[in-house]
């Protein structure tokens, strides 16, 4: 496998029984450990208050320009709305960015390792995290982003987000500043793949939507020659 090779297809049952890990374990862990501090006991009649209240909540966010893709991402996010709407009400600002911002910061982090980390036992090379990451830009969540294209040559691939959803979301949602949470996840966990690529943005700051520049750069360079 070299660097020009294009995505595979996803395995609907792998990406089905991923969500369901996230949704079942990961995001109550998470959630009870940035509400215990706030809540303490309480955290719990919080969780059953966010249930009963997303309705109200999907109707405040929702807007008649929304595209269908958009949809889905506030769909996607939509208890991470309720979260930090209540937490500020509750708490204010402050307490509340902090609160939603490290879960999703945690969230992001968790979905894209089990999403391109190799199961155990297998190398986790530079053709097989490119494989895995068109496949998720093309046919996975992500692909609710819009990019200029992936550019590849023998050691860098290259490509630009052009439109966030994520970003236009949070912005509906509240607090579009929230979507720096997932540029810190990408930066973390692309630099601890392999010691054979390094992810960037280049030299020109600000370079993502959510930090305030037109586009998001996402730069990988493959720091040693290895055979795929």
């Amino acid at each position: 496998m070299d660097a020009t090779t294009r995505y595979r297809t996803l395995d609907p049952w792998l990406e089905k029984k991923r969500r369901v890990r996230i949704l079942t374990r990961v995001v109550p862990r998470l959630l009870n450990t940035h509400l215990a501090p706030l809540l303490g006991w309480r955290r719990f009649l919080f969780f059953v208050e966010m249930l009963l209240s997303a309705p109200r909540y999907r109707k405040q966010f929702s807007r008649t320009t929304d595209d269908a893709g958009l949809v889905e991402v506030k769909d996607t996010f939509l208890l991470v709305g309720v979260l930090y709407n209540k937490l500020r009400a509750r708490f204010g600002e402050d307490a509340a960015f902090k609160a939603a911002y490290q879960f999703l910061f945690e969230l992001g982090d968790a979905v894209q390792r089990r999403a391109y980390f190799s199961p155990e036992g297998m190398a986790r090379d530079w053709g097989r995290f490119h494989q895995e990451h068109e496949a998720q830009m093309a046919e996975g969540f992500i692909r609710n982003n819009e990019n200029d294209g992936v550019l590849h040559s023998e050691n860098r691939v290259s490509f630009h987000i052009t439109r966030c959803r994520f970003f236009e979301a949070f912005h509906d949602m509240g607090n579009a500043g929230l979507t720096e949470a997932f540029c810190r996840s990408d930066e973390t966990v692309f630099n601890s793949y392999s010691p054979e690529m390094h992810f960037h943005r280049g030299s020109t700051f600000p370079n993502t939507i959510a930090r305030g520049a037109n586009q998001c750069t996402f730069i990988y360079d493959r720091t040693r020659s290895t055979r795929d």
